[in-house]
């Protein structure tokens, strides 16, 4: 692992909690999906906000465990279609300086999406914000069912990034990411808390006059 923020090459950025927040939108097609099996649910947005940067598998564990009235796999597939239909209007809150620090920092690194949400997640997200154009690759969950660090490794693999660092905002996110053999940003802006992570920084302003600054240096 290189841990030098000089050699650092590419980017790859987590979605929730760390561009964007979309938790009151996640708790509508949470209720949604639970009124379409006869499931009473009134969640808001706080009662994800924990549970962000799981799989979506513990997160139904958590939400609803014993609640459960129908297969767990019956209600994931259904809870997935509905976040692909409703998420394109419903949407998210970008974080403060998010699109103009992406625009930055693709003039000089190469710039990822990867998150455990649904196959379209992500492709909901730029169309919404208006970033695709920042970005040069997307992978979820939703698209290759794995853990995060095997998806973190395909991506680098696939698009041949010598030195890239994953930027996410909880420590199962830093521990994924160095289970795939890479450096960790923690983004302190966001849900969650990270203990060891190789940089920390508390907004992405900060973040993106760092990386920045790197290159200027070179």
């Amino acid at each position: 692992m290189d841990c030098s923020l000089a050699n650092i090459d590419s980017i790859i950025f987590d979605m929730d909690g760390t561009l964007w927040n979309a938790t009151d939108s996640y708790a509508k097609i949470w209720n949604v999906t639970c009124h379409d099996f006869g499931m009473e649910a009134g969640f808001m947005g706080k009662d994800l906000v924990q549970f962000m940067g799981m799989s979506i598998e513990s997160i139904i564990e958590h939400l609803l465990g014993r609640n459960m009235t129908v297969d767990k796999a019956v209600f994931l597939k259904r809870l997935m279609e509905n976040e692909d239909a409703l998420m394109p209007q419903l949407g998210g809150v970008m974080f403060s300086g998010v699109k103009e620090s992406l625009e930055k920092l693709s003039v000089d690194f190469r710039l990822f999406m990867l998150s455990n949400c649904s196959a379209r997640g992500l492709k909901n997200f730029v169309n919404y914000t208006g970033t695709a154009h920042l970005f040069e690759g997307l992978l979820t969950q939703g698209e290759r069912p794995v853990e995060k660090c095997e998806n973190l490794q395909y991506l680098a693999s696939k698009f041949s990034l010598k030195n890239p660092t994953y930027v996410g905002d909880t420590q199962g996110d830093c521990n994924q990411c160095h289970a795939a053999g890479m450096p960790f940003t923690y983004a302190a802006w966001g849900f969650g808390h990270c203990d060891n992570a190789e940089w920390k920084f508390n907004t992405i302003e900060e973040m993106t006059m760092n990386f920045l600054n790197t290159k200027t240096l070179q």
